[in-house]
């Protein structure tokens, strides 16, 4: 044994062959380890065992194309049952901005947070009742909030007939309108009363400092002393009214758009022309992949139970 392995050693070490056999030397490559020695003819017909014969496969398939085709036309068969007996379900969309008005601090506040608003619309409308039950077309299938916004809400409702989804969206947006109105006009009103007291403000300057300017003009050759404090008098009265002068535009800007908005409807609720479920090209174009994959799946089955047979026979 000890010879053997030393033998084995020397091989291993020896100069490499000369270039005209190295082919037949590459083919008659022995692994040596210890003194175990395994041909190289070994690992290549171990690699033609695990080889796919793609040949083979195409001829099982050729061969049991029938349970294919019957897969295949099972599959098209029961889609179309599913086209022609499901009831038709119609959709509608409607995007809705929250509104929002300047707060006391000076600050854009909505009227309600979109995510709540959201989530009263999906309790009151939503395809699931309070009571776990489930609603009667038409409902509300999807509230959301749009990506990137956060004033911005996306509704989806279903019904079994063309108009009812679009006609309840119209009733929702009524129904949050109406209840944002009133915070609407109520914070809008009191922005304009602060509006009107300014002005009303700067005009009784303007017609004080008139009146302290037409004093002051005879006061000034009369009695000099009331002149200058009459001048005091009237440099505050122009920083009161300068003041009041800076804070109009800024009392104008919030009362515009967008840091004072109603709740309004960003897109025009229609009603579906055509029905969003069933969706008969999705339906066969599933059917087809699904029946294709089952009848390949198939064909093999019945090819191992014919092999199986076969065997046992012999």
């Amino acid at each position: 044994m000890e010879a053997g392995a030393n033998d084995t050693f020397a091989k291993t070490l020896a100069p490499p062959a000369p270039t005209g056999s190295l082919c037949s030397a590459v083919r008659q490559c022995r692994l040596s380890i210890h003194g175990l020695r395994m041909p190289a003819d070994t690992f290549e017909r171990s690699a033609r065992e695990n080889q796919v014969d793609l040949v083979e496969i195409w001829g099982i398939l050729v061969r049991r194309r029938y349970w294919i085709l019957g897969a295949v036309v099972l599959a098209v068969a029961l889609a179309t049952a599913y086209v022609v007996l499901s009831a038709p379900v119609f959709e509608s969309r409607a995007k809705i901005e929250v509104g929002q008005v300047v707060s006391a601090r000076d600050e854009p506040m909505a009227f309600e947070p979109a995510e709540a608003l959201t989530t009263r619309l999906l309790a009151r409308y939503g395809p699931i009742a309070p009571d776990a039950s489930v609603r009667p077309y038409p409902h509300l299938t999807q509230a959301s909030v749009q990506k990137g916004t956060s004033a911005v809400i996306e509704l989806v409702a279903q019904g079994d007939a063309r108009r009812d989804p679009a006609d309840l969206l119209e009733a929702i947006y009524r129904e949050v309108s109406e209840a944002h109105r009133e915070i609407y006009e109520r914070n809008v009103g009191a922005l304009k009363d602060r509006l009107r007291q300014l002005d009303d403000q700067r005009g009784e300057l303007r017609l004080h400092l008139q009146e302290m300017t037409n004093v002051l003009d005879a006061l000034k050759v009369r009695d000099p002393v009331q002149a200058s404090l009459l001048m005091l008098e009237r440099g505050r009265v122009l920083t009161s009214l300068g003041e009041l002068e800076a804070q109009r535009p800024r009392l104008v800007q919030q009362l515009a758009e967008p840091q004072s908005r109603p709740t309004r409807l960003l897109n025009e609720i229609a009603a579906s022309a055509e029905p969003s479920e069933p969706r008969p090209a999705a339906a066969f174009v599933l059917a087809l992949v699904v029946g294709l994959v089952a009848g390949v799946l198939l064909a093999f089955f019945v090819e191992f139970l014919a092999y199986v047979e076969s065997a046992a026979a012999r």
